[in-house]
């Protein structure tokens, strides 16, 4: 069908397949260059598997093994070629759509053609060029490409297709990156859909543009969630309890604590602040959900009949209410004046995770599921998914199997339990996990920062103020105007962090932040947690991730090494050189100058979202300039690789060694590659014999910590599970 024939009246329902085939696609100038990111690619290869997988396991009793990936809006105009779809909303999947294919054609038994001249680019010849290319050549193509978003999805995508042709995957396989099959391939092509929308002729764009702007917010599928969970719920109190609690919650960019009103009238003892938080603000009073709930209660009735301004609404007497009521109410405790105007909170926190994420993995610990990196992802069927796709299917799998069950235990019970895991797990996930904050250089992603709330009250000062400090750095105030003191288990424990979250990039499926959450709730005094405690807990989750990558197999491929195993090393390195004795630092880093330049890089380094393995000597050096070729065993060899930011390995990934060794800056990169460039520069070259020297110490690294016992004694206060 010709883009001239196509209705006016209806969308197409189309596959991939049919979507590409015989059509022409125009990306006007006026739309942004392709630019998603590993976040969105991985995300979209890793949606088009799940659904697969989903599909087999349905057919044939459940129907149509169909996948509806999303919309293409687009406006017929003619051309001399004759009618072209120009792209109005939707490029940046159909690009991604088309490196896809470009990437597995072929893999269904026959190459198919007909969507080479599929996809073109006004006014930008060179990406459109690159698209051709990748289509005709395929994953031969990718060093010849020259947009570097283009050639940057072409890569993602050439990983996962390169892994999808091993054996099937584990867990721990699964977070180094996506992995896509030729039965990928095979179901994208033929069952995943795509609802194509012409707008009609003469259709306005400007104004198109401008009402789907200014349009309304759709709701999102934890509000709907929200609702749900308040219908199994009594009576008006106790629903306006969970709806105050679970707005709270979702205010992730500052502490909890901050949502609850630090003052007191005269005929309290004791503020709403305290009562949930401790005189300390530091941890989580009630210990159960009835306390809890007891506690938000009797609060929000004392405001009610304080005609507050900012109290909420009288609920409907009857238990079954409506959505529209629910978001009605919703909004007035997030915005609400709870804080005093002497709390310091200035909202500017960063989290690795989003509120509909977070809310998975407080199912998945009151489920008590586990998590180890060895179990297989298809040995864990029946799991809550920890991705927020996912969000609305497994809290009703969750609630149909509560109605369903033979026990005592009613629903009502279940969500009131869940709004207490969900409280405790915020306090958690804010006193121990990782956050960034803004920096006035402006790398807040990558300023990683560890700090718990407390109650601070000045000398001669009236009024006391949340505040916050260094998780395990006690006694300092992050407001103090005292110098810090140097505190390695803070540090450490940051670090290890910062070096998963590099790794793990993506919101959802974050299985170390899960097993941080688990680990935590399972303690008996999780507010009374040591750094030493953690670090182990930490060091052990690492390690036993290392030994399930059976990273012999897998440290020599090239720009496949799973970025894992860099940061880890990267870690390890550190740690050697910031808390380990000199005799370790000795006995696995022996030669003197390098460990020395080892020292000094290490206390300034931090973990930086470098996702791009690079070859420190080029896989392909310019022989016009005398520079001879590598075999391909000592060129992807662990030796020979580093990460480095995606801008970086696009800009300079075709320099030599030693030009690479002067022109970046050492404070920037990992330590690997300032270990790489101290070789290189001391022996003034990079060949096979350093490659060899370097690959062999970083693997006796990598190999002392797989050594390392894999499980730790005892912890000294765990308790029961939630």
């Amino acid at each position: 069908m010709t883009a001239t024939a196509a209705s006016h009246e209806s969308p197409d329902v189309m596959s991939v397949k049919n979507v590409f085939s015989h059509q022409q696609y125009r990306v006007p100038l006026y739309q942004r260059a392709y630019a998603w990111t590993a976040a969105e690619i991985n995300t979209l290869l890793a949606d088009i598997r799940d659904a697969r997988r989903d599909a087999s396991a349905r057919t044939p009793h459940d129907g149509s093994r169909s996948y509806y990936i999303g919309s293409l809006v687009v406006d017929t105009v003619d051309s001399d070629d004759g009618g072209v779809y120009e792209v109005v909303d939707g490029q940046q999947r159909l690009t991604t759509l088309y490196i896809i294919l470009s990437l597995t054609n072929g893999d269904e038994g026959d190459t198919d053609r007909s969507f080479v001249d599929a996809l073109t680019f006004e006014g930008r010849a060179t990406a459109a060029s690159d698209l051709r290319r990748l289509a005709r050549h395929g994953s031969p193509a990718i060093g010849r490409l020259a947009t570097d978003g283009i050639r940057h999805a072409a890569e993602l995508v050439e990983q996962a297709v390169s892994r999808g042709h091993d054996a099937e995957p584990t867990d721990a396989e699964l977070i180094d990156g996506a992995v896509f099959s030729p039965e990928d391939a095979a179901y994208l092509r033929n069952h995943v859909r795509i609802l194509r929308t012409e707008l009609p002729p003469g259709t306005d764009l400007n104004h198109y543009f401008e009402v789907m702007n200014t349009r309304g917010e759709q709701l999102e599928k934890h509000e709907i969630l929200k609702a749900k969970l308040l219908a199994e719920l009594e009576d008006p109190p106790e629903r306006d309890a969970f709806s105050w609690i679970w707005d709270a919650c979702s205010v992730l960019d500052r502490h909890v604590q901050a949502q609850f009103s630090p003052s007191k009238k005269p005929d309290q003892e004791r503020s709403e602040r305290t009562r949930i938080f401790g005189p300390d603000w530091s941890d989580l009073a009630p210990r159960t959900a009835d306390e809890l709930f007891a506690d938000v209660q009797e609060m929000r009735a004392e405001y009610s009949t304080a005609d507050e301004p900012w109290s909420s609404a009288a609920a409907p007497e009857s238990p079954r209410i409506s959505l529209l009521d629910v978001l009605a109410e919703s909004d007035h405790d997030v915005g609400a004046p709870t804080t005093s105007d002497s709390d310091p909170e200035s909202g500017s926190y960063g989290s690795i995770i989003d509120f509909p994420n977070l809310l998975l993995h407080v199912l998945r610990i009151q489920r008590r599921e586990a998590f180890t990196w060895e179990d297989p992802r298809e040995g864990a069927t029946g799991t809550v998914r920890l991705e927020d796709k996912y969000l609305l299917s497994e809290f009703d799998r969750d609630l149909r199997a509560a109605r369903t069950a033979d026990d005592a235990y009613p629903v009502r019970s279940r969500v009131r339990e869940f709004a207490f895991l969900l409280l405790k797990t915020r306090c958690l996930l804010d006193t121990y996990v990782i956050r960034t904050q803004a920096t006035p250089a402006g790398d807040d992603e990558e300023n990683w920062v560890l700090h718990r709330a407390f109650r601070y009250k000045a000398p001669k000062s009236r009024h006391a103020q949340l505040s916050a400090r260094s998780t395990f750095r006690a006694e300092q105030s992050v407001a103090s105007d005292a110098p810090p003191t140097r505190d390695r288990i803070h540090r450490q424990v940051l670090m290890l962090q910062a070096m998963f979250q590099v790794s793990d990039t993506r919101r959802a499926s974050k299985y170390f932040l899960f097993q941080i959450l688990q680990w935590l709730h399972q303690l008996e005094r999780p507010w009374d947690l040591s750094g030493k405690d953690f670090v182990r807990r930490l060091e052990i989750m690492a390690r036993s991730r290392l030994r399930a990558l059976d990273f012999h197999s897998v440290l020599d491929d090239g720009t496949h090494t799973p970025n894992f195993l860099f940061n880890y090393l990267d870690y390890e390195l550190w740690r050697l050189a910031e808390v380990a004795d000199g005799a370790e630092l000795d006995r696995l880093l022996p030669e003197p100058d390098l460990a020395a330049g080892l020292t000094r890089a290490s206390s300034g380094f931090r973990f930086r979202y470098r996702t791009s393995v690079e070859h420190f000597y080029p896989v392909q050096p310019a022989a016009e300039q005398g520079h001879r070729q590598l075999h391909q065993e000592d060129s992807n060899s662990f030796g020979n690789l580093c990460l480095m930011s995606r801008s970086e390995n696009s800009r300079r990934n075709n320099l030599m060694p030693i030009p690479k060794a002067r022109e970046f800056k050492p404070t920037l990169q990992s330590l690997k590659f300032q270990l790489m460039s101290d070789l290189a520069l001391r022996d003034h070259e990079w060949e096979e014999r350093q490659i060899r020297q370097h690959g062999s110490a970083m693997l006796r690294l990598l190999q002392n910590a797989a050594d390392t016992a894999s499980s730790i004694p005892s912890d000294p206060q765990r308790g029961a599970a939630p």
